[in-house]
Order: structure tokens, then C-alpha cells, then sequence
């Protein structure tokens, strides 16, 4: 089975399974279930080093895959840990910093970038309520770490990215500059709406190629250095 078909593969299956965004909930698959507990065994033995996480679903945890070569030149010595779950949707970041996988970090910084699973199964207002939920949560399980609060990434074709540009105008608000702070990386992924920068992403339209982790990567440093500094 390729990559394509995986990433397919899982999205289908998330189709079928959608709750509330805003509530925390699990997956019923045995490949999640195993990832999860591999996180549960990198925070226990990385717990004390961990300074910045990276939060999110397969575009995230892709730092290790299109990204690995990014990751070990900008991030892997500066303590960062990666904590993404392909097809996670906000319900389930919820119920995975509910269960352990951040249990006695004291990140200085959570990179957080969720919401594009959630697209074809919710609104944009329910999902900007997930988001905001996510957040709450992080609070509570490390109150002195600052959020760095992604945009989600545009998608085609058009109608699809409509909704992305109504969730973005939404979870913006939540910036308040003291712990949670904005970074909108829209314009250096779309060349207009409904229409992505074709070099940045893989055929799916959705992961990105190493060259939209470079991107990435390009666009957040000079936020990323200063907030853990």
C-alpha cells in the first residue's frame, strides 16, 4: 500500500466516524491506538527535554516523513517533538491531551495546526469552537506554555476553501499576544483562492512536499525563535 493510499485510507475511515468537535473523543482503530501509545512512551521518557510540541494531524506528523530533512536542520536541536496523528480531527487532539500524551511536559511552546479533517463533517463555526476547545485544554495541562496557533492550510477546489478562509477569520481571534499568538500562512500557500501554490503540496492537495515543509518552516522562524527565546 503507498502513501496515497494510506493518507486516503484513513480519511475515509475518519469520514465515518465523526462526533462533536468540541468533545473529546477517541479513535476505534488499532493502528491509532498503537500511535497513541507510542506518544504516551515518548512523553514518559522525553517528558523533562520537551520545549516546543508539535501538535496537529498528518500534516504535522509529515514533519518525519516529507519534512524529516527541515525537522533535523531547524528543529530537532532545539528539543522539539512531534505529536501528529494522521486524520486526527480536533475531538480527537482533545482526547489525546486528555489521556496522557502531555502529562508532566512543561513545553515553553505548542505549535498547534488542526481543523482540515474536520472540514467535510462540520462547519466552520463548530470547528472554530473545537479549536478553541483545544486550547482550553492546553491551559489546563500546561498553563506557562505560549500557543502558536496555526492557520489551517488552503484546500481545493474553491467551495472547500471557502470554508478554510471562514475558519482562519474565526480561530484569528483567539490571539491574544500574551500566550496564544497567530501565524497565518495562507498567503504563502495559496496563489489565490481555491487555488494552492501547486509546488508546496502532493498530489492530494492537501500533505505538503518538502518544499512546503521548507516554506513552512521559512514563514514561522522568526515567530517560532522569538517565543522560545
Amino acid at each position: 500500500m503507498n502513501f496515497f493510499t494510506v493518507l486516503a485510507t484513513i480519511t475515509l475511515i475518519g469520514l465515518a466516524q465523526a462526533g462533536s468537535p468540541w468533545i473529546a473523543e477517541p479513535r476505534n482503530l488499532d493502528w491509532w491506538k498503537a500511535r497513541h501509545q507510542g506518544l504516551l512512551n515518548q512523553t514518559k521518557l522525553h517528558a523533562a527535554e520537551e520545549k516546543v510540541i508539535f501538535l496537529g494531524d498528518s500534516i504535522t506528523e509529515g514533519w518525519s516523513n516529507h519534512g524529516k530533512n527541515v525537522w533535523k536542520q531547524h528543529y530537532e536541536n532545539r528539543h522539539s517533538f512531534n505529536y501528529g496523528i494522521g486524520g486526527d480531527r480536533t475531538e480527537h487532539i482533545l482526547w489525546r491531551i486528555a489521556n496522557g500524551e502531555l502529562e508532566n511536559v512543561n513545553a515553553k511552546l505548542v505549535v498547534l495546526m488542526i481543523g482540515t479533517n474536520n472540514i467535510r463533517l462540520h462547519s466552520s463555526k463548530d470547528i472554530a469552537k473545537g479549536i478553541h476547545a483545544i486550547l482550553d485544554a492546553l491551559y489546563s495541562k500546561m498553563p506557562n506554555a505560549k500557543v502558536l496557533l496555526l492557520s489551517v492550510l488552503p484546500r481545493q477546489p474553491e467551495n472547500i476553501d471557502s470554508i478554510v478562509h471562514d475558519i482562519n477569520k474565526s480561530i484569528s481571534q483567539y490571539a491574544d499576544n500574551k500566550r496564544v499568538f497567530w501565524l497565518d500562512l495562507t498567503t504563502n500557500f495559496e496563489v489565490t483562492l481555491g487555488l494552492e501554490k501547486a509546488e508546496l503540496f502532493l498530489p492530494d492537495h492537501v500533505h505538503l512536499t518538502e518544499k512546503g515543509y521548507q516554506m513552512w518552516q521559512k514563514v514561522m522562524e522568526p515567530t517560532f525563535s522569538k517565543l522560545i527565546a
